[in-house]
């Protein structure tokens, strides 16, 4: 900054120098020009005053400016010759002025001493002296006025330039001095700096050798002569003598060329107790550090860690579960050999990666679902069954659990465990099948005995001798007995295979209990025993969502088990209480109690406080058994309190709702003038799930008279049901909720609906070019389904009720493989006057059905070449077709009857023909039924 300022005063400094030779040769200008119009004045000065007086005196100035002009002139031409004005023409028009006026003022002076006065006053006067001289006064003022100019200019640059210098001049002093302020800040700064490093370096120092001493690890130094200095204190117990690693340091600098890089080695001493980890590092100046860690402990404990992963590789592969773990990221940490055999491959060409990168991993791509959601580090995933396929083609159905695995590090994996349960799912299908064979074999043959038991007891081959009525008592009631256990036998099997179907709906349980009482009184009476229904004393909210036909069955087995235990003249009640959200209801024995040493296994199957006593009673143990698993289903509990020879009561309790049930969406059509046999008021329930096939329907029924209602599912027919009169309803095959051939079973359980003309519609909505829907679809009347063994007080009064005297003899078409039913059927059709003809198989029922046509058709599902299902197909191409009674042991909903139940219906008809049959089939619906069900829904 000196520097600049005192360039800076240089160029000021040149500035006013030149400035001042500009100023001094302006006035020397100035001062020749003002000298040469002088002269020029003398020399008129002196040649007027000797015209005027004629004295000598007078003509000396003339002559001293003559002698003085011509050296101003000569003078003044050098002083101009850096100059741009005045020029050459300037000077030229200059001397000729002067000449002109040194002519005039010599003539002036010679007139006046030749001719006088007068002559050189006039002469004086005409010469033009005076305007000469203006003209001179003119080219030497423009010089004068020109170099002031100039002066001025100069002028006002010195004053400027000093200005300017003086401004630079105090700001260069004061940056100078903020910048020496500045530097001894920076100094004082500085050295505070340097006393603090050296207060830190003394500190660091003092820290780095305790340090040295604290750490484990012992420090070695190898200077540039590869001589070693331990820098931390060493002892012989604890750390190697410099003597004794320096070989080691001096062949690991020995390793490698390259001054900078790290080298690591593992040592033993010559103990071999002690393991050592050797790292040497270069400084960067020459030697080397060396650090030197006793690792014995740690070695240790990598070949335990070692040794434990090869123990639980051992112990996975040995299980054989597919057991594997994943990371956050998919990859395979962990998994064993069983695991690997599904992919075909090692766990190690697993491990490490991820499913992506894995051949075959497609395979077992069901098994890792699910795994997001338990990253969280909480709770678990378990899959009942899942399948999956090994490279072989074998099919393997496992049981999946997953279970989140969190780290100390935070980080969070999946175990998961997959059992194999294919060998276990192959028993439980042989199970089924062994249940659903030993379901037919038994029910066929029971069928024929206890029809004929029940017809022999019912006086059908005439009086019974006194002696021989007591045994054919024993045979029938055991006959009953012996139904009842498998029946309890196949739901207690189906409850565990969660294959029992169950149908909530809201419900009044008041209701369902005076219905219940209703129908085990008959039971009751039998025994002696009154039944009685307890209302509470105040309002008790009884509506509950459960199965209502679910819960007859509970409180069937509940009333009948204490009217068994009741003795003759008592009373079996049932209560009803609220208790908190739930709704209570007691059923309430005089019997003798639950012995204490049994109430623990009351709820177990073949459960019986007294076998002798249950030989009397009757029972096969597995009610209560089925009662607590229905409950249960029903989200409900159940229980017992008892007292030795003050009766038991058992109590269920079902958890009540509140809140008003969601109604049921519908859709239903105005009622049309009918022009059927149905009349004008007949509605018609479409139960189909296809929303579309349904609305064709619907549409093709109201063309034909009918009322529609239609419903999607299950559970809205229904609702449907009971918030309307129906006259029919037509059933879809496969329906979205719930199994076809179990709601058809539950809705004729039901007396209400025990007659609703049920038609089996099989729809098959199709598209043409043109996009319009065309509806096609068959139908098939099924007047009920009958289980085996059954009633045949049942069977009559169905077989009566479908039959119409038309003046002739009715024909009955009967397809059972057993001929003992065959024979059973015909017995108990006799005094109907029917013509009732057989077939054991399929292909004779297709004989007869092609000779002749048939009122009515009783076909078991179940036939040595095939289901007995097919026979609708061709049945249903009589006009109109015969209703149909399926007489199955067959039970729903297993996979091979929603099979059959598929195929009911296969004929094609357009939706004008489909209406047709619907409504021949409604119009040739027996009368009995049509009646009992118009009596119903009234």
């Amino acid at each position: 900054m000196l520097v600049a300022l005192g360039w800076q005063g240089k160029r000021t400094q040149d500035a006013v120098l030149r400035t001042n030779q500009s100023v001094s040769q302006s006035l020397e200008i100035i001062t020749a020009a003002q000298a040469i119009l002088s002269s020029l004045q003398d020399i008129e000065t002196g040649s007027r005053g000797f015209v005027l007086t004629g004295e000598p005196s007078y003509l000396d100035p003339y002559e001293i400016g003559l002698e003085q002009i011509e050296a101003h002139r000569r003078s003044l031409e050098p002083l101009v010759a850096q100059r741009d004005f005045p020029d050459q023409r300037w000077f030229e028009q200059l001397d000729r002025n002067i000449a002109e006026r040194l002519v005039i003022a010599d003539a002036n002076i010679q007139a006046r001493r030749e001719l006088g006065l007068q002559a050189a006053a006039e002469r004086l006067q005409r010469a033009g002296g005076k305007q000469i001289m203006d003209r001179l006064r003119v080219l030497l003022n423009a010089v004068e006025q020109r170099e002031r100019q100039r002066l001025a200019a100069a002028n006002r640059a010195v004053a400027d330039t000093l200005d300017r210098s003086r401004q630079l001049a105090v700001i260069g002093a004061l940056l100078v001095a903020a910048l020496f302020l500045a530097a001894i800040w920076a100094i004082r700064r500085n050295l505070r700096i340097r006393q603090a490093l050296a207060v830190k370096a003394q500190a660091g120092e003092a820290r780095l050798g305790a340090l040295l001493q604290a750490i484990p690890d012992d420090l070695y130094a190898l200077d540039r002569k590869r001589r070693v200095t331990a820098l931390s204190a060493t002892n012989g117990t604890r750390a190697p003598a410099p003597a004794a690693i320096e070989p080691l340091l001096v062949n690991l600098l020995d390793q490698a060329d390259h001054s900078l890089e790290l080298r690591q080695t593992t040592w033993c001493e010559i103990d071999g107790q002690r393991t050592f980890e050797v790292r040497l590092a270069p400084t960067g100046l020459g030697d080397h550090l060396a650090i030197a860690r006793d690792i014995t402990e740690l070695q240790r404990a990598r070949d335990i860690l070692e040794d434990q992963k090869v123990f639980l590789r051992r112990v996975v592969d040995t299980d054989e579960n597919q057991i594997f773990v994943r990371d956050d990221q998919g990859r395979f940490l962990l998994c064993n050999s069983a695991f690997a055999e599904l992919l075909g491959c090692q766990p190690e060409a697993i491990e490490g990666r991820r499913s992506e990168e894995i051949a075959q991993a497609h395979l077992v791509l069901p098994l890792l679902q699910g795994e997001a959601d338990l990253l969280g580090g909480s709770g678990e995933l378990r899959i009942t069954e899942v399948s999956v396929t090994d490279t072989q083609g074998h099919e393997r159905w496992l049981q999946v659990v997953k279970r989140p695995l969190t780290l100390s590090n935070g980080s969070c994996h999946v175990v998961t465990v997959a059992v194999d349960i294919s060998l276990r799912r192959r028993i439980e299908q042989m199970k089924t099948e062994f249940i659903s064979t030993v379901s037919h074999e038994l029910r066929t043959p029971l069928t024929a005995i206890r029809g004929a038991l029940g017809m022999l007891v019912g006086g059908v081959a005439g009086d019974i001798d006194a002696g021989a009525r007591p045994l054919l008592d024993i045979a029938h009631k055991n006959s009953e007995r012996l139904v009842r256990l498998i029946n309890d036998i196949l739901d207690i099997e189906k409850l565990e295979a969660g294959r029992l179907p169950f149908h909530f709906t809201r419900c009044d349980v008041q209701a369902l209990i005076e219905q219940a009482l209703a129908d085990l009184k008959p039971y009751g009476d039998e025994y002696g025993v009154s039944l009685t229904l307890l209302l509470p004393d105040g309002p008790v909210p009884t509506e509950v969502n459960l199965d209502p036909d679910r819960f007859a069955q509970v409180l069937a087995n509940l009333l009948s088990n204490a009217i068994k235990h009741s003795p003759s003249g008592g009373v079996v009640s049932i209560d009803l209480r609220r208790d908190g959200n739930t709704l209570e209801v007691g059923v309430q024995d005089q019997g003798q109690g639950i012995p204490e040493n049994f109430r623990g296994r009351i709820f177990e199957r073949f459960a019986q406080a007294d076998s002798s006593d249950a030989r009397k009673r009757g029972g096969t143990g597995l009610g209560l058994a089925i009662t607590r698993s229905l409950v249960q289903q029903m989200h409900g509990r159940i229980g017992f309190d008892s007292q030795e020879g003050q009766g038991t009561r058992f109590w269920l309790r079902l958890p009540l709702e509140l809140a008003p049930a969601q109604p049921a969406v519908t859709t239903m059509s105005p009622p049309l003038p009918g022009r059927g046999s149905a009349g004008p008021q007949a509605r018609i329930l479409v139960l189909e799930p296809d929303a579309q096939a349904a609305e064709q329907l619907a549409s093709a029924l109201q063309e034909h008279g009918y009322a529609t209602v239609t419903a999607d599912t299950a559970v809205k027919a229904r609702e449907l049901l009971a918030e309307f009169s129906v006259q029919a309803l037509t059933l879809s095959p496969a329906l979205s909720d719930e199994d076809s051939i179990a709601f058809l079973q539950n809705l004729r359980s039901q007396s209400a609906y025990r007659h609703l003309p049920v038609l089996i519609v099989s729809l098959q909505p199709q598209r043409r070019d043109n996009d319009d829907g065309v509806l096609r679809g068959g139908a098939v009347g099924v007047i009920d389904w009958l289980h085996k063994p059954i009633d045949p007080s049942r069977v009559m009064d169905v077989v009566r009720a479908c039959l119409t005297s038309n003046g002739g003899r009715p024909r009955i078409l009967h397809v059972e493989d057993d001929e003992d039913l065959r024979v059973l059927l015909a017995r108990l059709v006799e005094p109907l006057e029917v013509d009732l003809q057989g077939a054991g198989t399929l292909a004779e029922a297709r004989r007869l059905i092609e000779q002749q046509p048939f009122d009515l058709a009783i076909i078991d599902l179940m036939l040595p070449d095939g289901d007995g299902s097919e026979l609708f197909d061709q049945l249903a191409q009589a006009l109109p077709p015969p209703p149909v009674i399926i007489f199955s042991a067959m039970d729903s909903p297993v996979h091979d009857s929603r099979l059959a139940l598929r195929q009911l219906v296969k004929s094609r008809h357009d939706g004008a023909e489909l209406a047709m049959l619907i409504q021949q089939l409604l119009n040739h619906w027996p009368p009995g039924q049509s009646r009992d069900s118009e009596e119903v829904n009234a």
